[in-house]
């Protein structure tokens, strides 16, 4: 099989040829049919998060069609249609039991199988996987608790996305902020997971909803998703615009970029009572500060970790949304690419001229 690889930060990915082992107990394969590429993969390209298993087949957002199951499978079968999840979601931990999967205590976010080891390989050399994933790779092989069932009728190149930009973004949204009806929101940073932050402010009625970017693609790509107001950062200084158009500041604001000085910034664009939410990936061992008398003002800031998703509920339900008409995924997607296109990719993400690229695997 191919995937592509990351041997070291600053350096392009390789696509090249690996071993693939068969599935162990409760660990299946999946064929890839669509992968999203998010910012999240480049962090390890770029340095913004410096990766300590190498080599990494890099990916975590996909969909495809399951080929093999190992010993004791049961919630999934070969011919079935999935959707990745990032998280264990073992179900009978505390926080599973408590129904927040994402926070999942078996195993976490690991890069390698539960049992530590790799089913991606190279002359004896193991090959690490994004969160024990891989979906750079026309196929892998991950534990079966993190894969999702879902509807045959939905295009699994679009399907994809809703594992990591559309739940990130809508979960941050309705799950985790609550944000109410009628309510004003803010969201820096209009990437794939910000144009869905976006949609949640919609399907919460939200009363106005404020994107910022430097980026005029990605200002037309948030009107176009339901903004109501946009605001160029580069040309306008987004606190004073933001006050103006709430009269006084956001109820909710949303950092999707990973940057603490913006986390600073959204937390100061919010009215007393106000919340900010933290959605972005930020460098390890970030420091943010805030002035305390802020908070006593009954301000909050507060973190959004996969949109406090339940991936076996939500991406479902995300799926006959976007069946029924009442959120979009076809316009997230700007460019279909081919797996050897994964760095051109990259480059069209930091160019700010995709909202997102979907990898296929012919």
């Amino acid at each position: 099989m191919r995937a592509a690889v990351c041997y070291e930060s600053h350096m392009p990915l390789k696509v090249e040829e690996l071993e693939l082992s068969p599935p162990k107990a409760n660990e299946a394969e999946v064929q890839l049919v669509g992968a999203g590429v998010c910012h999240s993969d480049y962090h390890f390209v770029d340095g913004h998060i410096t990766p300590t298993t190498l080599p990494l087949v890099l990916g975590h957002e996909g969909a495809g069609v399951v080929t093999k199951i190992g010993p004791g499978v049961e919630n999934v079968s070969p011919g079935d249609h999935i959707i990745f999840s990032m998280d264990a979601m073992c179900g009978y931990c505390r926080n599973c039991t408590l129904g927040r999967p994402t926070l999942c205590e078996t195993y976490g976010r690991v890069f390698t199988m539960p049992d530590g080891t790799t089913r991606f390989s190279k002359d004896g050399r193991p090959y690490y996987s994004m969160v024990g994933i891989g979906t750079f790779a026309d196929r892998t092989v991950v534990a079966a608790d993190r894969l999702v069932k879902v509807r045959d009728d939905v295009p699994l190149e679009k399907a994809c996305l809703i594992g990591c930009a559309v739940i990130t973004g809508v979960g941050s949204v309705v799950h985790r902020a609550k944000v109410e009806a009628g309510t004003t929101v803010v969201v820096f940073g209009c990437g794939g997971v910000g144009l869905n932050v976006i949609q949640g402010a919609i399907l919460a009625s939200a009363a106005k909803i404020i994107a910022v970017d430097t980026v005029e693609f990605k200002l037309e790509k948030a009107r176009e998703m339901g903004a109501t107001d946009v605001i160029n950062a580069s040309l306008v200084e987004p606190g004073p615009r933001i006050a103006e158009i709430t009269g006084g500041g956001a109820d909710y604001a949303f950092e999707v970029v990973g940057w603490p000085d913006l986390v600073v910034q959204a937390f100061k664009s919010i009215r007393p009572g106000g919340t900010a939410v933290m959605v972005g990936v930020q460098p390890p061992e970030t420091k943010i500060t805030i002035d305390a008398w802020d908070l006593f003002q009954d301000r909050a800031l507060i973190g959004a970790f996969h949109g406090s998703a339940m991936p076996r509920v939500d991406f479902p339900w995300l799926l006959d949304l976007y069946m029924d008409g009442r959120i979009k995924l076809d316009e997230l997607i700007t460019r279909y690419r081919p797996l050897d296109e994964i760095n051109e990719a990259f480059e069209d993400m930091n160019n700010g001229v995709t909202a997102r690229t979907v990898l296929t695997f012919g």
